[in-house]
C-alpha cells in the first residue's frame, strides 16, 4: 500500500511453536511475524515462521524488529525470502541480552554445527543494530517499552501519517506493568496483545512470560485504542476453541494468518 495507509498483516500468531492440521486451518499455525508496510518502509515485527510467508515488495525498505530471540520468534529467519535477493538491504534490530548483542546471539544460532551459515553470509545486505528507547525507520518514528518475559523482550509502538501501532507481544501482566502498557498503548489505532492462555490456563503457568485475552481487553479499553487483536496463541488452541471464545466475548478478536488491517 502507498496510499497512506498503515497496512498491518499477520503472518504468523502462533506461540512457541508451530502446528499444523486441519484444526487449526482457519486461525494458522505459524509462529510470531506481522508485516507492516508504511510508505516505502516495510517492518517486520518478528522472524518466527510467519516471516517464510512473506512477499517483500520490491523497492521497500526491510527492517527486522524483534521482540527477544527465543527460537518462536527467530526461527524463520533462515527463509526469509528477501535474504536471497543479492544485493537487499535488510536491517535486523535486537536489544542486548544478558550481555550478549543481537547479532551475536543470531550468529551463535544460525551458524555451524547448528545451521550451515551465519545471515550475514546470505546474498542481501544484512546489518545488525542496537536497540534504543526511540528511533526512526525512515518517516517511522518507532518508540519501545521493556516487556516482562523470562530473558527480557521489548514491545514497540509504531507511528505513521497521524496513525500507530502496539505490538505488545510476550507480556506477562502485573500491576506496574499493566499501568505501564496503558500509558505507553494510549489512544493507538491499533494493539497486538499477547493473550496465550486463559485465566484458568494462566493460574498454573504463572512466570512462563505471557497473558491472558481478558486482560488485554482491560488493557485495550483503558488505554482507549481503537482496535485489539490477541496474537501468540496457544499451539493446544484449535480453530473451534476460537470461535467458541470469540462467540463468548464478542468484544475479543484473535489474529488469524494472512490477515490484514488498514489503518
Amino acid at each position: 500500500m502507498r496510499d497512506g495507509n498503515l497496512s498491518v498483516t499477520f503472518l504468523g500468531t502462533r506461540g512457541s511453536v508451530p502446528v499444523n492440521g486441519k484444526e487449526y486451518e482457519r486461525y494458522g499455525g505459524a509462529t510470531s511475524c506481522v508485516r507492516v508496510l508504511a510508505g516505502n518502509e516495510e517492518i517486520y515485527l518478528d522472524a518466527g515462521s510467519g516471516i517464510v510467508q512473506a512477499r517483500p515488495e520490491q523497492d521497500t525498505h526491510i527492517t527486522v524488529l524483534f521482540s527477544h530471540l527465543h527460537l518462536d520468534h527467530v526461527q524463520g529467519l533462515p527463509f526469509f525470502p528477501a535474504l536471497a535477493q543479492a544485493g537487499r538491504p535488510i536491517a535486523l534490530y535486537a536489544a542486548d541480552r544478558e550481555g550478549i548483542s543481537g547479532q551475536e546471539a543470531i550468529d551463535r544460532l544460525f551458524s555451524p554445527p547448528l545451521w550451515p551459515c551465519r545471515i550475514s553470509d546470505y546474498p542481501a545486505e544484512v546489518s545488525f543494530h542496537p536497540l534504543q528507547s526511540r528511533f526512526s525507520i525512515g518517516s517511522v518514528p518507532v518508540t519501545t517499552m521493556p516487556s516482562f518475559h523470562p530473558g527480557g523482550a521489548t514491545i514497540y509502538r509504531l507511528a505513521y501519517q497521524g496513525k500507530s501501532l502496539v505490538y505488545a507481544t510476550d507480556f506477562e501482566h502485573t500491576g506496574e506493568k499493566i499501568q505501564e502498557l496503558i500509558r505507553f498503548a494510549q489512544d493507538a489505532d491499533l494493539l497486538i496483545y499477547d493473550g496465550q492462555y486463559t485465566q484458568e490456563e494462566y493460574e498454573k503457568r504463572k512466570g512462563y512470560g505471557h497473558s491472558t485475552a481478558s486482560v488485554g481487553g482491560e488493557i485495550a479499553a483503558a488505554a482507549r485504542v481503537k482496535q485489539f487483536f490477541i496474537t501468540h496463541h496457544d499451539p493446544r488452541h484449535t480453530d473451534d476453541w476460537f470461535m467458541q471464545m470469540e462467540r463468548q466475548n464478542p468484544q475479543i478478536t484473535y489474529a488469524k494468518d494472512g490477515e490484514e488491517i488498514l489503518l
